[in-house]
């Protein structure tokens, strides 16, 4: 049994499964089903086998039986419906899956039991759906001797399929549906025939058109008085849509006869003269679905081309009023389908009638609505770009013969005739849709590209025009203007445009305007076009510009003028250089030199000079190695062979511009320079073994002298500039180190051990990359296992020295060195993890994330194996067990940093490995960290509770539950120390262990002094499960603005919180905050008392909004800060405060009528009990509240440092791993 039917059959089995589980099911039809099934399967268990398709077999005659029974014999009229429809919807099931050659053989019997379930007047929807997907079963399982009734049969497929041919028009919605889809399934399941076509596909088309027609001809024959009864009307319409919903469903499949294509044309068109829009746009669907298909069988099936045209423009015929915004769109839709299907299997003769279509929406370009015109132009750009076939646009001498000269003729004359139609499409005739006709011009451009030219010079002048005149109708299209001259610029190129368009900024050409605007236009849509554009017409303009900026005054308008100018100019060099088609011609010595001259000479055009010489490499080699390699043109034009010969030409300048780079690169500050580089690295991928061997020994000598030099004036000069020149030497040699042949790897090694012993930190952090670098290629990491022991000595030596910010290059190189240990050479992981175990403790984070890596890399190679040498003849065998026992020696450190930095360790290893240590050296480490937890240091003692809280999450049950007892009272021990968050630690530690191990039993564990925290812990889960049950979000669930969005697993474990975690006073978080209030209304309009409606604007108190925004408002006031005349700052006192000198005086503090009336509101008589009036005393918060507000929270009291804490905020560690 092949794989297909494997899993053919392991289906079957997830869906009878799926039926089992239905026989508790409260559905009497679903449960009665699978009690049919367990039945059925119980009887055949006797005589199960492993062959499934006897399995099948056994199923069907089971099936077949109960169904002889629910049917009378004689009169085959259904005795026991619920039986039957049980039976046939099994049926339907195993029929799907068993043997073609069984259905076929046992048709007439099968058909003949199977048929009184569709026929009997009292079959119910289910039934008839199931018996409908069992005669779909045996349909296809018939040959095509079988459909054509070779031997005469009276039960034939034929009779069968004719049943479902009327279901399929069934009023019944469900019925219908299913019907359709087996005709569906019939029809893309065809039997073997000398032709794809179904045999049976004429006579479903046949009986679909004779359906459609019959019902046109009643619509037709109805009278005027009939026509305007909406319901014979709608019995009409209705009939008229399951006929089409036949047809669509058998044009989708793909099997709709050639010979029925006009016929069904013709069917379609009628419809749509109907004024019912839903008609009209479900036989557009059917038109669309036609040509789908017809796209993909056109050339397989040899569509005869009169056929299609004719399709086509019986399509064109049809055009709705330019008016109806429903039947354009749908109509539109059909049209694009149309021409992009033809375009197909006739490019050529789908191209020449694409000047038809825009005859056609000329129409409709010219209607006032909006949305018509604007589906008008989406049309033509979509006809152009779908219709038209990028190899058809093709010279004759660049298609290899795919294009002849008669067809690069019929595509210039259709380009000329497009021209004329979009220069009457720019006149005043088309004003309503200038927008449109715009953007249907710069799509004609992107597509024909270097054909445009000359074709649509005519129109890019109108457009032109339109942007030189800058009336007030062409300024509000200026972007699109911009739009179709770019297109212009990227489809013929800058050179063709500015002989159209020349720029004219001398005013050299008489009566034509400047075209300064032009410079963004050429600087954005330039793209492989001709580099001597720039040095012939650009550079020259530039220079000329430049040499007038002296004859200005400084600040004027002009020499900003002129200045803008030439930076515009030199702008577009960058896009000139990308993937130029005349390279080798126009990048010579000459210009090479004036680009270099002007590297030394100007530093403003450097990034850009800098750019232009990295993209001459970058976009060669790009598309040398399958950039672009779907654009057929470009392809054509400009072959790959070129770039690889640009590329080859480049390489013979490589040398002397990677010298300029060198030197400009050693010049420029080091925060300013990073583009350099880039550049360096660009033409070193270019550069020959042998070239690169020579610069990288001229780079060493420069670093030799100048790393001389620096040790001659040690303690001399503090600002000599050496060392800058010592570091930027490295940078360099770092960049090339990819680039290098393995004969320089020995000197660079040497260059690397002697600069990671420097006292400069610039210099050591790039000694560092060496290795780094070096790594990323694979002949790098064959020579750093060559030199592997020579470089452990010189990290091992330098441990000592390094410096704080070169500490990150460190632990990389030490990374490369521990992934590449030989299996013998293990005693090097034992020599750094005590620098390692230090390095998680780190105050940058790169270090301590590397740290980590490093840390849990080095127990997963001694977890695979191999010896560590411990001295004296020593030899231990590595493995994860005795890696964990060398982190252990960190317990024993002289400080308390080391001490902490090892539990740290320890927890990270054991979140990384739990899965592959023994439970005894868990149990190990486990007991000898808890020790620390009762630590009198702070630093350990967190530690240790990040420890605790990745045993808790992640160690076995089964060990981590006997070590609860004794865990709980060394936590308790600091869930009073707020410091550092300890509380929180703790509670989230408890909370985590009372999910996993539950409540009872940790209470059990849990000190008589503590259940204060063990009880408040319970009432906030309970409080959280009631808010989350009322529907309200927890406060507590959402992230906070600050901190990092991303955690590694580890970091989540230790770090993160949960979501009950709480701080202290969380559980009167949001003091107050319930408290409502009727908020007055801000409007602006002064408040009368005298007014009805005043109530529903105030409140019984006076709510003071507040943020952090006003906040900042305040600090930046006026009112807040000022500066007296030495310039010192001076704090203003609050106006109103204590310190303004107004106590005396009630009035001053209400500084409004509002506030006199809530005053009087607040502090008036109340009625108490019995009626009595009762003044408030005080001014207590509790007397504020009315009936209709919750009672507010005690206000317990808040942290006395005034720091800004968020209420309801967490207080979480921000500190990562």
């Amino acid at each position: 049994m092949d794989t297909d039917q494997v899993a053919h059959y392991l289906e079957l089995e997830d869906k009878l499964s799926k039926i089992r589980q239905q026989v508790t099911s409260k559905l009497e039809n679903q449960k009665h089903i699978a009690i049919i099934l367990t039945a059925v399967e119980e009887n055949i268990e006797g005589h199960d086998t492993n062959d499934t398709s006897k399995n099948l077999i056994s199923y069907m005659i089971a099936l077949m039986s109960l169904l002889d029974q629910a049917v009378d014999p004689e009169t085959h009229v259904i005795k026991d419906l619920q039986l039957a429809t049980s039976a046939t919807y099994l049926l339907d099931i195993i029929f799907q899956y068993s043997a073609k050659k069984l259905l076929r053989s046992k048709f007439a019997d099968l058909l003949t039991k199977i048929a009184p379930c569709i026929t009997d007047e009292k079959a119910e929807p289910l039934l008839i759906r199931s018996a409908i997907g069992c005669l779909a079963s045996l349909l296809i399982a018939q040959d095509a001797q079988a459909w054509n009734n070779t031997h005469n049969l009276t039960i034939t497929p034929m009779r069968g399929l004719q049943g479902l041919l009327e279901l399929s028009l069934d009023p019944r919605p469900k019925i219908r549906k299913r019907a359709l889809e087996a005709i569906h399934r019939i029809l893309e399941n065809p039997p073997v025939a000398p032709t794809a076509e179904h045999v049976a596909a004429g006579t479903i088309a046949i009986f679909a058109i004779n359906q459609l027609a019959d019902v046109l001809n009643e619509y037709s024959n109805l009278s005027s008085k009939q026509l305007k009864a909406q319901t014979v009307k709608d019995d009409i319409n209705s009939k008229i849509i399951k006929s089409l919903r036949l047809i669509s469903t058998i044009v989708s499949s793909g099997q709709w006869p050639t010979a029925q294509i006009e016929p069904l044309c013709d069917m379609l068109l009628e419809v749509t003269k109907s004024s019912d829009q839903y008609l009209v746009s479900t036989s557009f669907e059917c038109f669309e679905k036609l040509f789908n298909s017809m796209a993909e069988s056109t050339v397989a099936a040899g569509l005869a081309e009169d056929k299609y045209l004719k399709v086509i423009d019986t399509i064109f015929q049809l055009k709705p009023s330019n008016n109806d915004t429903h039947l354009v769109g749908a109509w539109i839709a059909v049209v694009v389908k149309g021409m992009s299907t033809y375009a197909v299997g006739s490019p050529i003769n789908a191209m020449a009638k694409i000047p038809e279509v825009f005859e056609l929406m000329s129409i409709y370009l010219q209607s006032e609505t909006m949305e018509i015109s604007f589906s008008a132009s989406q049309c033509l750009i979509a006809v152009l770009s779908q219709a038209v076939r990028d190899e058809v646009l093709l010279l004759p001498e660049q298609s290899n013969g795919n294009v002849t000269k008669k067809d690069s003729k019929t595509v210039t004359n259709v380009i000329n005739k497009l021209s004329d139609n979009f220069c009457e499409f720019l006149t005043v005739r088309y004003t309503n849709c200038t927008k449109e006709i715009l953007n249907v011009l710069a799509a004609a451009f992107k597509k024909f590209k270097f054909r445009s030219h000359p074709a649509l010079d005519k129109p890019l002048q109108i457009v032109d025009s339109w942007r030189v005149n800058e009336k007030q109708e062409t300024m509000e299209l200026v972007s699109e203007i911009e739009l179709v001259i770019g297109s212009a610029i990227s489809a013929m190129g800058p050179d063709v445009v500015l002989n159209i368009l020349p720029l004219n900024l001398n005013n050299e050409i008489a009566n034509q305007p400047g075209r300064a605007w032009l410079l963004p236009l050429l600087r954005d849509h330039t793209r492989n076009a001709k580099l001597s554009v720039f040095i012939t017409d650009l550079l020259p303009l530039a220079k000329d510009f430049e040499s007038k900026l002296d004859s200005f005054p400084k600040e004027s308008v002009q020499l900003r003028i002129y200045q803008t100018i030439i930076d515009q100019i030199w702008s577009t060099l960058p896009h000139f250089s990308e993937l130029p088609i005349d390279l080798r011609d126009s990048f010579t010595d000459e210009f090479a030199s004036n680009l270099c001259s002007l590297l030394y000479s100007n530093t403003e055009l450097r990034t850009t000079i800098c750019h232009a010489l990295k993209m001459l490499v970058e976009s060669n080699i790009m598309y040398s190695e399958g950039a672009l390699v779907d654009d057929i043109i470009l392809q054509a034009t400009f072959p790959v062979e070129e770039s690889k010969k640009n590329l080859e030409y480049l390489t013979t300048k490589s040398v002397n511009i990677l010298a300029v780079l060198f030197n400009i690169f050693t010049q420029t500050a080091s925060n300013l320079r990073g583009y350099i580089l880039e550049t360096i690295e660009s033409y070193l991928k270019i550069t020959t073994p042998e070239d690169i061997e020579k610069t990288f020994n001229n780079v060493c000598g420069l670093l030799k002298n100048s790393m001389d030099s620096e040790a001659a004036t040690a303690g001399g000069d503090k600002n000599n500039n050496k060392p800058q020149l010592t570091s930027t030497l490295l940078d360099i040699i770092v960049t090339m180190v990819r680039y290098l042949p393995p004969k320089c790897y020995g000197p660079l090694f040497m260059i690397f051990g002697q600069t990671v012993n420097s006292n400069d930190t610039l210099i050591q952090k790039r000694a560092y990359r060496i290795i780094s670098k070096l790594s990323e290629i694979s002949l790098g990491e064959d020579a750093i296992t060559t030199y592997l022991t020579d470089i452990e000595n010189v990290l091992l030596q330098n441990s000592n020295s390094v410096h704080t910010s070169a500490r990150s290059g460190r632990l990389s190189a030490i990374k490369t060195v521990v992934n590449l240990l030989p299996t013998d050479q293990m005693s090097f992981i034992v020599q750094v993890s005590a620098e390692i175990i230090l390095a998680t403790k780190d105050v940058n984070e790169k270090t301590r994330d590397l740290a980590f890596e490093i840390l849990i890399l080095m127990a997963g190679r001694m977890q695979n194996g191999g010896s560590i040498d411990m001295g004296d003849g020593n030899i231990q065998v590595a493995s994860l067990g005795e890696f964990f026992k060398i982190i252990s020696a960190g317990l024993i450190g002289e400080s308390q940093h080391m001490v902490s930095s090892t539990i740290t360790a320890f927890a990270c290893l054991m979140f990384e490995f739990k899965d592959s240590l023994s439970s005894d050296i868990i149990v190990d480490i486990y007991d000898t960290v808890e020790l620390y937890l009762t630590s009198n240091s702070r630093e350990i003692a967190k530690s240790a509770i990040g420890f605790a809280k990745v045993c808790v999450l992640g160690m076995p049950e089964d060990v981590m539950k006997p070590k609860v007892p004794s865990l709980i009272p060394k936590l308790l021990r600091w869930s009073h120390e707020h410091t550092g968050h300890f509380k929180a630690k703790v509670k989230h530690i408890i909370e985590r262990l009372i999910r996993r191990f539950g409540y009872e039993y940790v209470e059990a564990n849990f000190p008589e002094d503590d259940l204060k925290l063990l009880s408040n812990i319970r009432k906030t889960r309970n409080r959280s499960k009631r808010k989350e049950a009322d529907g309200a979000a927890v406060e507590g669930t959402l992230p906070t603005a600050k901190g990092p969005k991303f955690m590694s697993a580890f970091d989540e474990a230790v770090y993160a919180s949960s979501d009950d975690e709480k701080e202290e006073g969380d559980d009167d978080e949001n003091m107050g905050k319930n408290k409502q209030y009727i908020i007055e209304k801000s409007d602006g309009n002064p408040l009368d008392l005298l007014d009805a409606d005043t109530l529903a604007h105030i409140s019984s108190t006076r709510p003071k909004k507040f943020n952090k925004k006003d906040q900042k408002k305040k600090l930046l006031s006026d009112d807040a800060f000022a500066f007296d005349d030495e310039g010192k700052l001076i704090v203003k006192g609050k106006k109103g405060s204590a310190t303004s000198g107004n106590d005396d005086d009630p009035i001053a503090n209400m500084t409004s009528g509002i506030n006199a009336y809530l005053e009087a509101v607040k502090s008036g008589p109340v009625r108490g009990q019995k009626n009595k009036l009762k003044f408030k005393k005080g001014n207590k918060e509790e007397d504020n509240f009315s009936d209709d507000e919750s009672m507010p929270k005690r206000n317990v009291g808040r942290n006395k440092i005034g720091k800004n804490f968020k209420k309801g905020g967490k207080f979480k560690s921000r500190r990562r791993l």
